[in-house]
């Protein structure tokens, strides 16, 4: 069965973003399974090579939350999802304070950009899973979207 894995650099620190994270995870849970996999954050060398350990051999789409990535609209984002989900799980990946290292941005098939602004690694994963749960309802129609 075809979801979504995020693999995020850090624990979340503020209970009220976990509480939100784990809301808007149980909500997508009605449409496809999600799993989050916490990397410990130490220096960016380090996550990054625990990162691409983990993706070794792995087969399907990876994004990369990155400030260089592409933004993309909710709608866009949901179509293309759908896409990338007919092939199979999607992982992304939510760097830790200090980013991503090269070594797992070359690894990625897809860059994302959640916002020309930047958040805290605990903001990034929030608005990710928060996505993630629109883009199923959009693509479900269900009139969450607006």
């Amino acid at each position: 069965m075809a979801h979504f894995r995020i693999i995020v650099v850090g624990k979340l620190k503020d209970k009220r973003i976990e509480q939100l994270c784990m809301e808007y995870l149980k909500r997508l849970s009605r449409f496809c399974k999600a799993e989050v996999l916490e990397i410990k954050d130490s220096d960016p060398k380090r996550e990054g090579d625990r990162i691409v350990e983990i993706l070794q051999g792995y087969k399907g789409t990876v994004y990369v939350a990155t400030e260089e990535g592409t933004q993309r609209t909710s709608v866009e984002f949901s179509r293309e999802l759908e896409t990338d989900l007919a092939r199979g799980t999607i992982t992304f990946v939510v760097g830790g304070p200090h980013g991503l290292s090269e070594a797992v941005k070359a690894r990625s098939g897809k860059t994302l950009s959640l916002s020309a602004m930047t958040f805290t690694h605990e903001m990034a994963r929030l608005l990710l899973i928060e996505q993630l749960y629109r883009a199923k309802n959009i693509s479900a129609n269900t009139g969450y979207h607006h």
